[in-house]
């Protein structure tokens, strides 16, 4: 008998990862699963205005999915369809961890491991930093329109102060993103301060919750991803950034990425952790510290496989459409 499940994903996100999806879809036909691609974008924009029950909504209009395969990094999407006793690839949880680096952090900590220390600004930092009014201008000076500053704002100061008291330099990035955005190494207020303008233009299309001030790992521009399918460790690669002194190693940003066998002290960690928030398909991600140490970074929820194909053989879609169609089935 013939499954639908719903693939989801936010559109603007769906228009990049177009080979991912489609692959998906085909790879799931033998297991007797129909893969519909759900765009989620009012969705997430409800739930950010404090809408509950969407789900339920999206159940009342279209037949009801014996599956979800969310890739959307929405996990209230995946609770309210759990809710429900719909299974979701990746679970709610898994999704609201792993897109939350401070909650990432607490889940190592709780286990043990080791990571670069660091501390929040918070959500009331940055909304306090916002302008008051604004016309839609990427200019700051604009956008304040003579009101107040960004530098005499309150969240800004506390961020300030923060920096001061953590110590330069250091990498701010958001606790929520993805693919190296808006990550920055700082090394001074000035550095600071272009950061922080630049998140507060982009908040509207990215209304980040929480920033992360953290130490910088001794190794720089080098990480490892582990990738896990049902618990299980599929493959892991070593990416370098691609220009030496470069903060970020992201393949989408032009690193480079080379197959690699994790040592014996990279494996067990990275099967702890996973056991800790166990996912469908998902990836750990390390960087390296003194005496090339592996320290956690984070988790990656929405994992891609664009460098395992160009540098492998692994078919990584086939064994997520193989664990989709066992878990389903079974």
């Amino acid at each position: 008998m013939n499954k639908t499940g719903w693939l989801l994903y936010e559109s603007e996100s769906a228009s990049v990862n177009k080979w991912f999806i489609e692959k998906l879809q085909k790879e799931c036909e033998p297991y007797g699963l129909t893969l519909k691609l759900i765009y989620t974008d009012y969705v997430s924009d409800a739930y950010a205005m404090n809408l509950s029950s969407l789900a339920d909504e999206l159940l009342s209009r279209k037949e009801t999915p014996a599956f979800i395969v969310n890739r959307s990094r929405n996990a209230d999407i995946a609770y309210d369809f759990e809710k429900q006793g719909i299974r979701v690839f990746n679970p709610a949880e898994v999704t609201k961890v792993a897109n939350d680096k401070e909650l990432s952090y607490k889940v190592a900590d709780k286990l043990g491991v080791p990571y670069m220390p660091f501390v929040t600004v918070n959500e009331e930092e940055i909304l306090s930093m916002l302008p008051d009014s604004g016309n839609g201008s990427d200019d700051l000076t604009i956008l304040y329109a003579g009101i107040r500053s960004l530098t005499d704002t309150e969240g800004y100061n506390s961020v300030r102060l923060k920096a001061e008291a953590f110590g330069y330099p250091f990498v701010l990035k958001p606790a929520e993103g993805h693919g190296g955005k808006h990550v920055s190494l700082i090394n001074s207020e000035a550095e600071l301060l272009q950061a922080i303008k630049g998140i507060i233009v982009d908040h509207n299309r990215y209304p980040y919750r929480k920033l992360i001030i953290q130490r910088l790992a001794s190794v720089r521009g080098r990480d490892l991803r582990v990738y896990f399918i049902g618990g299980k460790i599929v493959a892991g690669m070593m990416r370098t950034a691609k220009n030496s002194g470069d903060l970020c190693a992201n393949f989408s940003l032009g690193g480079n990425a080379s197959l690699y066998d994790p040592g014996q002290r990279e494996r067990s960690v990275a099967e702890k952790l996973a056991e800790a928030l166990p996912g469908d398909y998902m990836g750990v991600d390390f960087v390296f510290d003194k005496d090339g140490e592996p320290v956690f970074n984070e988790f990656e929820d929405v994992v891609g496989a664009r460098m395992v194909y160009a540098n492998t053989d692994i078919d990584m879609v086939s064994l997520f459409a193989h664990h989709i169609g066992s878990v389903v089935s079974g």
